[in-house]
Parts: C-alpha cells; structure tokens; sequence
C-alpha cells in the first residue's frame, strides 16, 4: 500500500511539481527502508545488523530531507506559482497509507517498543498529511502559492528532526522486553 500511494503521488508531482507531494513521496520510500528494520527478527537486544540497518535508513531520510529542504526554499525564494490546489488531494493516498500501516501496527505495539514508535511516526505522518490537506485548501481559496513550498519546508524539518532525534540515540529503539520510553 505504501509503494502504490508513493506511485500515485509521484505521478502528480511530475504533472505539478508539487513540493509538497514531492516531499511525502519521499517519505513514503524511508517508510519502506523503516519496515525493513521492523521486519527484522525481534531480539532482546538490537543486534549489528539492525544497527546498520537503521543507520542506512536514516542517512538516506536525512539526505532526502536537504533535498527538500532546498528545493523549498528556493521555491519560496524564486516566488514561483505552485500546483493547482487540486493535485495536492493526491496526499489522500499517503493518508491512507499511513491510516492502514497504524491499524497494522496496533496489535505488535502492544508489546514491541520499536513497533510503539513506528506507531506513532504513522499518526504524525497522517496528521502532516492533513495540514496539506488544510494548504490546498488554502491555496484554492486565497491562492497563497507559497503554502505548497511552505508545507515542504514542514514536511522536510519533521524528517530531520526525526532521523537526528533516533541517530542520537546511537541505537534503534529496543524491541520486546526493553524499556517503551526509549
């Protein structure tokens, strides 16, 4: 479900070049790096591989987070017209991605750590995704263009913060058994 709605909105963002569908496409790719590492055998402890892992995914979130980050500001920058309000309905797809994949997670939350966390970077992502939902509606209504690089500037600040905030950590949250508020 991820990979098709990460589909269908890089379909509009190469019709619009909507940065803001840009950037959740983006996100919904790290998404699949991420339940790769949950898909790993649980274990008291992480091991060297989940590590690794980990590591990877999150340099490549990072890297795509700079990406957008300057490709925002240098829309905003340049003051150039964004997409037609209507493309950014496409986010529906990655809401419904995130909306299925926090129903999914719900019942292995219960008792696995990584799954808790995973959990809630689901709801957080649905909730970014309605606040562009709420843009496109600005952007029909007051035809505010800057919202569409605005909201990928969002969108790019909420995966760094998020990939620094677990690189910290020097190591991913532990799954079973270990300590939920890690």
């Amino acid at each position: 479900m991820t990979l098709a709605a990460a589909g269908g909105e890089l379909a509009g963002v190469g019709r619009s070049g909507s940065l803001f569908l840009l950037a959740d496409v983006a996100h919904l790719f790290a998404h699949v790096g991420i339940f790769a590492v949950l898909a790993m055998p649980a274990a008291r402890r992480p091991g060297p591989r989940e590590r690794a892992t980990t590591v990877v995914v999150l340099a490549i979130v990072l890297a795509i987070a700079a990406g957008i980050i300057v490709t925002s500001a240098r829309a905003l920058a340049s003051e150039r017209a964004g997409p037609h309000a209507a493309v950014l309905l496409l986010s529906l797809l990655g809401l419904g991605a995130n909306t299925l994949t926090a129903w999914l997670f719900r019942a292995p939350a219960a008792s696995l750590a990584s799954f808790r966390a995973a959990l809630v970077h689901e709801l957080a992502d649905a909730m970014i995704t309605v606040a562009g939902l709420l843009g496109a509606g600005a952007i029909a209504c007051f035809g505010w263009w800057w919202v569409d690089p605005g909201l990928g500037l969002a969108v790019g600040g909420w995966l760094t913060v998020w990939a620094l905030r677990l690189l910290g950590r020097g190591q991913p949250a532990p799954r079973g058994g270990g300590d939920p508020r890690r």
